[in-house]
């Protein structure tokens, strides 16, 4: 493949983004040193399932590893919604936060966040572990991509998301409109919560979780999207929030099931 030929990936609200060869190049941000100290972080722990930061190219853009692979599309295919892949996502999630151990941001780091760190904060959060993040490889495992979003913030918080958009927490008519076919989402949410190894104290509060990171899911793109954030305003000018505001309601419906299956 010629090095110089640059091959647009489809997908990302949020960035634009293209192949070169073996690489990945994409716009940056003053969140982008602090991203790559955490990818180098990874890197050398040993942790496969995220892409490798090799700095910058000459147009300014920062180069990541190309993960070959099969990116979530929507529709999902059959094996994206089965049991195994989801204990694979929640086992992913918990080795990339493992992995951590000993990382240290660097001075004056800043972080693409929707507001301040939280109290809570113990881990560098993905944010966005849904399927159009990860990477199905062709060994069977998988990887996430796209860390422009990653902030600190507590494990719980980044499981949520992840649990909420991979059981899915989403009403019957957008489970199928996306690919899954009514899936039992009080089995689905134990199994993520038990392939983690969830402590019985979050496993406790995690329904309220998943309800509070959707809902600052929602206020933090509205507060991008009144910023000015061109990205951000694409997502509220397609109607990407109503989906959300649907599963908020879906989600107060079923809380005691789903609470009660994670007891």
């Amino acid at each position: 493949m010629d090095s110089e030929l640059e091959i647009p990936l489809r997908g990302g609200n949020v960035s634009t983004v293209v192949r070169v060869g073996d690489t990945v190049r994409r716009n940056v941000g003053p969140w982008t040193p602090a991203v790559h100290a955490l990818l180098r972080h990874l890197e050398l722990s040993g942790f496969t399932g995220s892409p490798r930061a090799l700095g910058m190219d000459t147009q300014g853009r920062e180069v990541l590893s190309y993960l070959s692979g099969e990116c979530g599309e929507y529709p999902l295919k059959p094996h994206w919604v089965t049991d195994e892949a989801l204990v694979t996502v929640a086992t992913m999630l918990r080795m990339f936060h493992d992995a951590q151990a000993g990382f240290r941001q660097p001075m004056g780091s800043v972080w693409r966040s929707f507001g301040p760190p939280p109290p809570d904060a113990e881990v560098i959060c993905h944010h966005d572990a849904a399927p159009h993040n990860v990477i199905w490889r062709p060994d069977g495992t998988l990887a996430m991509i796209d860390f422009d979003l990653a902030s600190p913030g507590s494990r719980i918080y980044d499981v949520s998301y992840a649990a909420w958009t991979w059981v899915p927490l989403f009403s019957d008519r957008d489970s199928v409109t996306l690919g899954w076919h009514r899936p039992d989402r009080p089995r689905r949410l134990r199994l993520f919560a038990d392939a983690y190894g969830l402590i019985p104290r979050d496993r406790h509060r995690l329904v309220r979780t998943i309800r509070k990171r959707i809902v600052d899911h929602v206020e933090g793109i509205r507060r991008m999207a009144a910023s000015g954030d061109p990205a951000f305003v694409r997502i509220v000018n397609k109607g990407h929030l109503r989906r959300p505001l649907r599963d908020l309601r879906l989600l107060d419906y079923e809380r005691y099931t789903l609470e009660h299956a994670l007891r």
